[in-house]
């Protein structure tokens, strides 16, 4: 009679793990065949930079800035590109410092180059540390259709026919008023660049569900009893196909 309560019990604990893994088996066991074949599927390719999923993981996505120049926008997105507008234009290192306008041209004053752009955002040249660009320039700035960069020690001319600097010490650097105060860019613009700036891979978010870690310490450990409860499972399991042989015997 014992042995017959003790098979019963045994069953009855054998289905409630079962019942209690069972969704979690099921995830385990897709989330591990698709780490398995994770190359083939290119999860790793796969890029996700939802605001949600960036806070997760403590990667806040900054807002876009950039400046307004007449009725044009210029920005920088997070691989270092320059935008006119939704156009982008060329390369620009960070900081994107300053932008102006003489006569008919736009300039564009990144980290380490000058680019000289039509007035509809096309690039006309651009002027680099590499051209005599000032490794400590910080602003540009147009008076009297007159271009003029600005250093930390110095106010220099800019040429923009033959792109030679020049030294204006007549010039008051307080009457240059550089555009140097960056302004969140519109809504528009910066869906334009939603897939820029940080992100998280599909394979990463699979493997931290898969272990747990996706939700810390709590998540880790829920992992671990549910591995607890599979061998326990697996034991109630083997008991039960023993019972059942001996009781066909």
């Amino acid at each position: 009679m014992k042995s017959s309560n003790s098979i019963k019990t045994n069953i009855i604990w054998h289905r409630r793990l079962g019942l209690s893994v069972f969704l979690l088996l099921i995830f385990l066991a897709i989330s591990g065949f698709a780490l398995n074949h994770s190359p083939a599927l290119k999860l790793n390719k796969i890029s996700l930079s939802s605001n949600w999923l960036l806070s997760w993981y403590g990667l806040e996505k900054p807002p876009i800035k950039g400046f307004k120049l007449d009725d044009k926008w210029f920005y920088k997105d997070g691989s270092n590109l320059l935008y006119a507008d939704k156009q982008a234009v060329a390369a620009c290192s960070a900081p994107l410092l300053s932008v102006a306008k003489s006569s008919n041209t736009l300039y564009v004053l990144c980290a380490d180059t000058l680019h000289l752009l039509t007035e509809n955002g096309q690039l006309l040249e651009s002027f680099s540390q590499l051209d005599g660009l000032p490794v400590d320039a910080q602003a540009i700035s147009a008076v009297d259709n007159t271009l003029y960069l600005i250093t930390d020690a110095s106010v220099l001319e800019f040429n923009p026919e033959s792109l030679a600097l020049n030294p204006a010490p007549a010039i008051d650097p307080a009457s240059l008023n550089p555009l140097t105060a960056q302004l969140p860019v519109p809504e528009s613009l910066e869906k334009q660049l939603e897939n820029s700036g940080p992100s998280i891979s599909l394979e990463t978010v699979i493997l931290d569900l898969h272990s747990g870690r996706f939700f810390g310490q709590f998540g880790v450990l829920v992992i671990d009893i549910v591995g607890l409860l599979i061998c326990i499972l697996s034991i109630t399991g083997l008991l039960a196909w023993i019972n059942r042989l001996r009781q066909t015997k």
